[in-house]
């Protein structure tokens, strides 16, 4: 059976508290027995001893031995107070016995209280205990007292009525603690449990394709609030990418629908008679047959790129030896178009697949030569730390429109809406040097402005991730 997680919350507050309340319990009970154990043994030799002290005053107090008025009311007293007496002179003759004075209130007394401690203590092993303590006139014994009482110690009426009402107080105690916690336990799991309700309401819409979903709701749980970020950035991610599906959908069928279309109109022509398929028009075929050839080795390549089984060849080489001899191999192509060339920087070494690195540079290298117009400049930095290389391909070209510059390196993406062919290439250098660099556990960025040139800094570390760091 599944459990709400309001319901296991709040059950868990009262298992918690009803098992600290039971522990409790137990502890100061088994402490406050210690306790009034040794406060009633002490309390009953005081009793003793007052008793005792006021039998010797009044034996010597005593005018003849039949003067026992005083004797008789301290040994009712102590009577009340369940302690049983007999004093005798020093000839050992009985001179007063509380059991001889009223033997059945004796008996009584310690039945109730053999009673009270059965009552407080089913397994209380107790029972009647005598002891004799001197009676002294003048530094000498004059006669004694035997003072018997049940034993080891006992507990009167209000003392029973002490622990009822301190136990009464910890089982109240107990409820009131419990109702609170019931309470304050709903409410908390109220707190936590609606946002998580909410988060699956909102996974619930995002799964039936509503990207539009967000939550705002303010909370003081940091876990909380990192969920309701993470569902809200979830779904701005997955709207991102349905936008971007969408646009790759729309520029592959732009890009298939041209050279598709002029086949289809000059076939069509040739079948009608209208044209001849001469030499020049099969030429036309062959070069829109090339065009589709090669938009279907950009996405296979794409897809190569992009798979998570990219394998990877790895070996120790100079970063900066590999940027200079690319831009030797450019070096006739940026003359041509007027385009100045710097590069700066030292001998760094990495490992990594120095092929996918090199293409990661064409990719940059080409795309600034493209974007940068006559009497452009473009610099290429090479720079290192102690785990990480940094390489950055700076142009003075055209820029990037900053609304364009979070979508540059996704598939197919040209910010140039038209796609015209004289203005970019296809749209996948970007989205391969991302692939490969993150493959490498590096990372690619770009910072550009409208008609202010852009740089690409391309980030990788120097050794590669081995399998327990990824």
């Amino acid at each position: 059976m599944k459990y709400s997680l309001r319901f296991k919350i709040t059950a868990a507050f009262m298992v918690v508290t009803l098992s600290l309340f039971a522990l409790i319990s137990i502890f100061a009970n088994f402490f406050l027995a210690n306790q009034f154990k040794e406060y009633m043994l002490n309390r009953q030799q005081q009793t003793i001893g007052s008793v005792v002290a006021s039998v010797t005053q009044e034996f010597n107090d005593m005018s003849d031995a039949r003067d026992i008025a005083g004797l008789e009311t301290v040994g009712m007293r102590a009577l009340e107070a369940g302690l049983i007496i007999r004093v005798k002179d020093i000839k050992n003759s009985t001179v007063w016995d509380a059991r001889t004075h009223n033997n059945g209130m004796c008996m009584a007394i310690l039945e109730h209280m053999a009673s009270n401690m059965q009552s407080y203590n089913s397994n209380f092993q107790g029972g009647y205990e005598e002891k004799t303590y001197p009676i002294l006139a003048d530094g000498l014994q004059a006669g004694s007292v035997d003072v018997g009482y049940y034993g080891p110690y006992f507990y009167s009426d209000s003392d029973l009525q002490f622990l009822d009402s301190l136990n009464s107080l910890l089982i109240g105690a107990a409820a009131f603690s419990l109702l609170a916690c019931l309470l304050v336990g709903a409410a908390m799991a109220r707190r936590i449990a609606r946002p998580i309700a909410q988060v699956v309401h909102t996974a619930g819409s995002i799964a039936g394709g509503d990207l539009s979903v967000r939550l705002y709701e303010e909370s003081s749980t940091r876990e909380i609030v990192e969920l309701h970020d993470s569902i809200s950035t979830l779904a701005a991610s997955l709207r991102h990418q349905e936008d971007l599906r969408k646009r790759l959908t729309a520029d592959v069928a732009h890009e298939l629908r041209t050279p598709l279309a002029t086949l289809q109109s000059h076939v069509e022509a040739m079948m009608d008679g209208i044209w001849e398929p001469d030499k020049e028009r099969l030429r036309s075929f062959h070069e829109e047959i090339v065009r589709l050839s090669k938009m279907v080795g950009d996405l296979e390549k794409l897809a190569f790129y992009e798979g998570r089984d990219l394998a990877l060849h790895y070996e120790r080489f100079d970063i900066s030896a590999l940027a200079e001899r690319l831009l030797v191999n450019f070096e006739g192509a940026f003359n041509n178009k007027n385009v100045a060339i710097r590069f700066m920087g030292q001998e760094q070494f990495l490992v990594a697949d120095k092929d996918k690195i090199s293409q990661i540079l064409v990719n940059l290298l080409s795309n600034a030569l493209k974007y940068t117009p006559s009497g452009g400049e473009v610099a290429v930095g090479v720079e290192g730390e102690p785990g990480e290389v940094r390489v950055s391909v700076k142009d003075t070209g055209i820029g990037i429109p900053e609304e364009d510059i979070s979508f540059v390196f996704e598939r197919f993406y040209r910010t140039d809406k038209s796609r015209n062919r004289m203005t970019g290439g296809r749209g996948i250098g970007l989205a391969i040097a991302k692939s490969i660099t993150a493959a490498h556990g590096g990372m690619i960025t770009v910072q550009s402005r409208r008609n202010a040139g852009s740089t690409f800094v391309l980030k990788l570390p120097r050794k590669p991730k081995q399998p327990d760091q990824a």
